[in-house]
């Protein structure tokens, strides 16, 4: 075989390489293609959420997704465009109010405002009609029987319509949404109509899906003829998102992974005409992570855009980052920050252990469902389908739903869809249902685990504070708890504090106080359940007093658990038993007697100072001498109408007597005398003067007329 021949076998292993690398290019991941016809895929996050951040098992929407992961887009250089003006000033003051009127009404609302230094105050509005809303906005108001705004709306109106960027922080169901869709309309409303291939005006975006939709149905009754498109993941319908955008839409209502995608895939052209944004429930897109996300879609806005952030809370490290998305931004805070309604009634149920929870669930479910719906949070998705699962088996036959992050987006919606219409009266679900979800007659909830933070809960009891805003009383918020759950019912006993509505109960106080970051400042109070509350002030008062009162090295170590020997040469060694936080039951004073314990010594406790002297109480004034009454003195004798007299007896009217025959003869009649003289002859007026009664007049020969004149 010659150089130049090709050895067949190597012509058939070249061939198997070839055919190996076509295969191998076939396997490649293709470069994704611009269409949306594929399965839905929740692929919403541009960067992982940070170890720091406090993510819990319940869904997160936009979670980032494991195959793809988004990237950012770069800001745009907006000095280098030209943006068109617009105008975002609406309001006008109609009533007068002197800054002193303006406080003492916002104390009267429970609203405190701060403005940045140089900023002119705007005081709340009690009216809709003072927000200078137009007529077709007043009828739509009236339609769904909304007669006066609320404390954050009284505020937020005039502050939004004057052109300002706003952080506004009140409780949940306290009517946040329609203080943003409002406004919002009004700034939609100035401006030209959309073009073709043009953005929104408006943006609003939200951490979750169900909060997105519930936004976008408020939206919609206040739109009249502006288009508003819902873009939200886990739908299906991506397709009709898609030709939403494409037909003009001046409204936009978000999560941020999903309008991101819309402006990776060029489905959103330009954000040039966006001029109004909303953050809703910001501190919870800060705290799942999605900062960076809202940092890019904000950066293609242009800057000079009215942007608006509103929550239930508001932490200081998010309302930093708040603050640089934000130009010169007006606060608003509706009642306590992080605090509960004040509406809603708490009430916390300490039980022995885990197991004892489903034993109460089930005897208080047949009295909660007869008073309405019923909302358990559960905190993990397989405590919700264990929870779930046992109701609907249970032998009470009380059919429920459950909801949390790995069920179908077609299932969270039936399952809200079905308790929203009372088809199913109780809702099992994790925290995903707790942040702003509208579902306004809960009568009850239940916490049948504890919260992972204060601020969960607030979120978790306000479903029930819904019924408050809508007129019917607010239900009642119930929470289990274990003596697993030390740590939080310390900020429970804090946050029901507060509220004018609960009673702290003495088997909570008791669990709280095992905690050592439990720190209370309140002076006893007579509010306990079960009224005696003698041992529980006297463990408040202590536990106040040793967290005050400095304490020498010794006490510190004593406290520690350590004994400690005297610093004299042979002086007695402490007390065994003293360094581990016994004390004796009573010690001896000077003269031998028995000296008193004070009530540190009671609870373990030992202070620097001995206890103060006795100071007795004040002598006993006796109240004065009440004097009698005065001498009963019985009315006047009774004295008895006078008698009864009839009324005349009735006479006739005199006979009747005709009229004389003529008022001459009866003249002449009734002269007496001969001499008398005769009445002058009657004279008779005409049109032509006097003349006598006797004379005779002959008529004038009538003359007839015709239209060509007299006849001859």
């Amino acid at each position: 075989m010659s150089d130049d021949e090709i050895d067949p076998l190597d012509a058939f292993m070249a061939g198997i390489e070839a055919q190996v690398e076509v295969e191998k290019a076939e396997r490649r991941p293709r470069i994704e293609r611009c269409t949306f016809e594929e399965e839905e895929k929740d692929v919403t996050t541009v960067m992982a959420i940070p170890s720091s951040a406090q993510v819990f098992e319940e869904d997160v929407e936009d979670r980032m997704s494991k195959n793809q992961d988004m990237q950012e887009i770069e800001a745009l250089d907006h000095s280098k465009i030209a943006y068109e003006p617009f105008r975002k000033a609406f309001f006008k003051p109609t009533i007068a109010m002197t800054p002193a009127e303006v406080q003492a009404s916002r104390r009267e609302l429970d609203i405190r405002v701060e403005l940045p230094v140089g900023s002119d105050d705007v005081g709340p509005i009690r009216s809709f009609m003072h927000a200078g809303f137009s007529r077709q906005i007043l009828a739509l108001l009236m339609k769904h029987g909304l007669e006066a705004p609320t404390p954050i709306q009284s505020q937020a109106f005039p502050l939004a319509l004057s052109g300002r960027d706003l952080i506004a922080i009140a409780q949940t169901g306290s009517g946040k949404t329609l203080a943003f869709v409002l406004p919002m309309m009004v700034h939609i409303m100035d401006q030209r109509y959309l073009e073709k291939d043009e953005g929104p005006i408006a943006i609003v975006l939200s951490p979750t899906r169900e909060l997105a939709h519930q936004i976008y149905v408020e939206a919609k009754k206040f739109s009249m003829d502006a288009n508003c498109a819902a873009i939200y993941g886990g739908a299906g319908n991506k397709w009709d998102q898609i030709q939403s955008l494409k037909k003009g839409a001046e409204i936009v209502v978000a999560t941020p992974g999903r309008l991101l995608e819309h402006l990776r895939k060029r489905v959103i052209k330009s954000l040039s005409r966006v001029t109004f944004v909303v953050l809703d429930e910001a501190d919870r897109m800060f705290e799942m992570g999605f900062e960076a996300q809202l940092r890019s879609i904000l950066g293609q806005i242009r800057p000079d855009r009215q942007t608006l952030l509103f929550s239930a809370t508001f932490r200081k490290r998010i309302e930093a980052l708040a603050r640089d998305v934000l130009t010169k931004p007006a606060k608003i805070i509706v009642g306590t920050v992080g605090q509960a309604n004040d509406e809603i009634k708490q009430v916390a149920v300490v039980l022995p252990n885990p197991a004892a929870k489903w034993n109460w669930l089930i005897a208080k479910l047949p009295e909660l469902v007869a008073q309405g719906k019923l909302l358990v949070f559960v905190s993990s998705k397989a405590g919700v389908d264990e929870v779930s699962t046992n109701l609907n088996d249970h032998p009470i036959k009380l059919t429920c739903v459950s909801l949390h992050g790995d069920k179908s987006q077609y299932d969270r919606s039936d399952a809200l869809h079905r308790f929203k219409t009372s088809a199913c009266p109780i809702l099992v679900a994790t925290d995903v249902a707790a942040r702003g979800l509208d579902i306004k007659d809960v009568r009850n909830v239940v916490n049948y685990d504890a919260a992972k933070s204060i601020d969960t809960h607030v979120h978790r009891i306000g479903r029930t504070g819904r019924m408050g805003v809508d007129g019917v009383a607010p239900g009642t918020a119930y929470t289990l708890l274990t003596p697993n759950d030390v740590e939080f019912a310390g900020h429970l006993v804090n946050n029901m504090d507060g509220s004018r509505q609960n009673v702290v109960g003495s088997d909570l106080l008791h669990l709280a106080a095992r905690s050592p970051h439990f720190h209370r400042r309140r002076a006893p109070q007579a509010s306990h359940q079960d009224g005696d509350d003698d041992e529980i002030d006297a463990v408040e008062r202590e536990y106040a007093m040793s967290m005050t009162q400095p304490k020498s090295k010794q006490e510190q170590r004593q406290g520690l658990g350590f004994g400690f020997q005297s610093k004299k040469k042979g002086g007695p060694p402490a007390k065994r038993g003293m360094g581990l936080g016994f004390v004796a039951a009573s010690s001896a004073s000077k003269n031998g007697a028995a000296a008193p314990m004070c009530i540190e010594q009671t609870f373990g406790f030992v202070r620097s100072s001995a206890p103060p002297a006795y100071n007795p109480p004040p002598v006993y004034n006796p109240p004065p001498v009440r004097s009698p009454p005065p001498a009963y003195s019985p009315p006047p004798a009774y004295s008895p109408p006078p008698a009864y007299s009839p009324p005349p007896a009735y006479s006739p009217p005199p006979a009747y007597s005709p009229p004389p025959e003529s008022r001459s003869a009866a003249v002449v009649g009734s002269s007496s005398s001969a001499g008398s003289l005769a009445p002058p002859p009657e004279r008779k007026r005409s049109r032509w003067g006097m003349r006598e009664a006797d004379a005779v007049v002959e008529p004038a020969p009538r003359v007839k007329k015709s239209r060509w004149g007299p006849a001859t």
